[in-house]
């Protein structure tokens, strides 16, 4: 996919998915820890590492905006090139993630 193609949703999604990550960081959650989305979307806040209820209600908001979001881009773009996006922007959240992580560095 080219990095003009379908910029809308990306746009959308890399944006969600950037301030997803800033909140995880400040409530110490791991989002890609299968099952912890689901915990955030029912409201447990067990799932964080780092007591802070205003970022977990702001997550938890983030993330019901994402699926909508995720869907109606499914609808336009096709299963494929949303797929595409969603791992593009993952990548990037991981490279940001431990980019100050000890083993980050050569």
């Amino acid at each position: 996919m080219s990095p003009s193609k379908h910029r809308y949703f990306a746009d959308q999604i890399d944006g969600l998915a950037h301030e997803l990550s800033k909140l995880a960081i400040a409530c110490d959650i791991e989002l890609f820890v299968p099952g912890n989305a689901e915990r955030i979307l029912r409201n447990d806040d067990s799932v964080c590492g780092r007591k802070n209820p205003k970022a977990f209600e702001q997550m938890r908001h983030h993330l019901m905006a994402l699926y909508p979001l995720e869907e109606r881009a499914i609808e336009r773009l096709g299963p494929e090139d949303t797929q595409e996006i969603l791992d593009e922007v993952r990548a990037a959240i991981e490279r940001l993630r431990h980019a100050g992580s000890p083993g980050s560095r050569s």
